[in-house]
């Protein structure tokens, strides 16, 4: 699949030639000193932790991503996606919520048939809903996809996402409270190891 998109995409024949050979039939050793550990079928795609992993997972994604613009569009859908590497969100802006659930369940169904269609995994316990609203005694209502084989996702009071740290009324309070909180117990920390008998030197501090 990857180096159909890649041949699709336009890249040169011998750059899409080395990937149909680096990702099939590899194996690895592991050496331990003079230990050296028998050849081992490495033969899994594209590592998580490969200095390749994000540009190639990119480019595996931008495909899914063109085609789900066109269905959500076919269906009348405004919905927009962001991608990250492996992190996908799907955003929907509405004054009610019986106009966003609606539209975040149908995005999220053809995502899902998307990535099956794509050999891809959608981790359905992973998948989290934020609303953002400066409504006071807002309903902050749960999202049920166990229609199409994901759980009831339930809103948080906080959301994490990419190091960032939302509220719903994006006041990044709890971003700051969280970082100076690390920094603080931080420092706190180094203290008490320097002032052990045995504690860090001023250099390793």
């Amino acid at each position: 699949m990857l180096t159909a998109i890649l041949r699709h995409s336009g890249f040169a024949d011998c750059l899409v030639d080395f990937f149909s050979d680096y990702l099939v039939g590899r194996s690895t050793q592991y050496t331990w000193n003079f230990f050296l550990f028998h050849a081992c079928d490495a033969d899994v795609g594209v590592g998580q932790g490969s200095a390749l992993s994000p540009i190639l997972s990119a480019l595996y994604i931008a495909p899914l991503l063109h085609l789900f613009e066109r269905q959500a569009q076919a269906l009348n859908l405004d919905t927009s996606t962001l991608s990250y590497v492996d992190n996908g969100l799907l955003v929907s802006q509405e004054r009610m919520y019986n106009k966003t659930l609606p539209e975040l369940t149908s995005s999220y169904s053809i995502v899902s048939d998307l990535m099956a269609s794509f050999s891809l995994v959608m981790e359905h316990d992973k998948s989290e809903i934020f609303h953002f609203s400066r409504a006071h005694n807002d309903s902050n209502p749960k999202l049920d996809l166990s229609a199409i084989g994901a759980p009831i996702l339930k809103p948080k009071t906080y959301w994490r996402y990419l190091g960032f740290y939302f509220d719903r009324w994006l006041s990044f309070k709890e971003h700051v409270q969280f970082y100076s909180t690390k920094a603080l117990t931080t420092v706190k920390a180094m203290g008490m190891l320097g002032n052990s008998s045995r504690g860090l030197l001023p250099l390793q501090k």
